[in-house]
């Protein structure tokens, strides 16, 4: 396939990484999938060829040896030190004229909003936020893990559940049906044996994670236990976004679109409609489901750093060229 100029977009998890190549108009050209590319997890040489895999299949099928703009969404970025390290030691090792790396949250949140202004807000096994202005200013908030921070997280509202049905074992707090959901999923008869699940057994952090859809199930029968965990759930992913709202000031252009993804918002209606009542207090809030998926994210900043301008026509040539293709959900 004769093209000119190919634009690369790149989501680099500790599961897998996924690469999206499209031409200058937003046709896409091919995709690419490879192992993982977090360097925390498989270390910087691994990372750097799963990630050079992901981008030579994604553009296999053209007649160039490397994308004009490659933009990298990956995981593990989490600190100044990381962005440093990775451009001293990866960068120029990456298929691409021009290679740029960015945190995962920045590419998920430009591919939800389609590049426009807004607050994407995760909260799976952990919980971050990250927000863009006008300007193309991003922050993020939080991801600080499990010890630190991910408040509002999977693994927050298991452990919120495990201490609520161990205080109300103890007298200290009220009874809750958590207690019985819990013996049943971990599979033991005793409140006591929860102990030795957590630190003989040795329990991780996904695995408590797994205890999450028990809060909604409980507080949707009426559980009053649950209830008020889901409401300091919920307080917390709202005090995410209020953060970076007011840092970037995005309330100054009227309705803040938020994107709200990951496991704990598919509880529904439980968390979405308190998570959305709580923000229309501090702003007008728009509450959407993601456009594009991570790496179309990666590929917009691609086109953005190219000062291709993400039109009407790009963005309809990607979603219709996307459909021939069966990686994403």
């Amino acid at each position: 396939m004769q093209v000119s100029r190919v634009f690369t977009g790149v989501d680099g998890g500790s599961t897998k990484t996924l690469a999206v190549s499209a031409d200058e108009k937003g046709r896409i050209l091919g995709i690419g999938e490879s192992g993982p590319s977090n360097y925390h997890v498989v270390g910087l040489e691994r990372a750097i060829r799963n990630i050079n895999e992901s981008i030579t299949k994604s553009i296999n099928r053209t007649n160039i040896k490397a994308p004009k703009i490659t933009t990298l969404g990956l995981a593990g970025m989490d600190t100044t030190y990381d962005f440093q390290f990775f451009k001293k030691e990866a960068l120029s090792k990456i298929l691409g004229e021009k290679v740029y790396v960015r945190h995962d949250a920045e590419i998920a949140l430009v591919g939800a909003t389609k590049g426009e202004p807004g607050v994407i807000i995760i909260a799976g096994t952990g919980s971050v936020a990250g927000g863009r202005d006008r300007n193309g200013r991003y922050l993020r908030c939080g991801g600080w893990g499990y010890m630190l921070g991910d408040e509002g997280s999977a693994y927050f509202l298991g452990k919120k559940c495990l201490t609520a049905v161990l205080w109300a074992y103890d007298g200290r707090g009220e009874e809750t049906m958590l207690t019985e959901m819990v013996l049943k999923k971990l599979r033991i008869t005793s409140v006591e044996d929860i102990i030795k699940k957590v630190y003989v057994e040795k329990m991780s952090v996904r695995d408590i994670a797994k205890l999450a859809p028990l809060v909604p199930e409980a507080a949707q029968k009426g559980d009053k236990v649950a209830q008020t965990i889901i409401r300091e759930a919920v307080h917390n992913l709202v005090l995410h976004v209020l953060a970076l709202v007011r840092r970037l000031e995005l309330d100054k252009d009227g309705v803040v679109k938020v994107a709200p993804i990951g496991g704990v918002f598919r509880a529904g209606r439980i968390i979405l409609e308190p998570f959305k009542k709580e923000l229309n207090k501090h702003f007008r809030v728009e509450v959407i489901k993601p456009s594009f998926p991570p790496a179309v994210g990666a590929l917009l900043l691609s086109y953005m750093f190219g000062e291709i301008k993400l039109d009407d026509e790009l963005l309809s040539n990607i979603k219709n060229t996307l459909t021939e293709f069966n990686v994403y959900v």
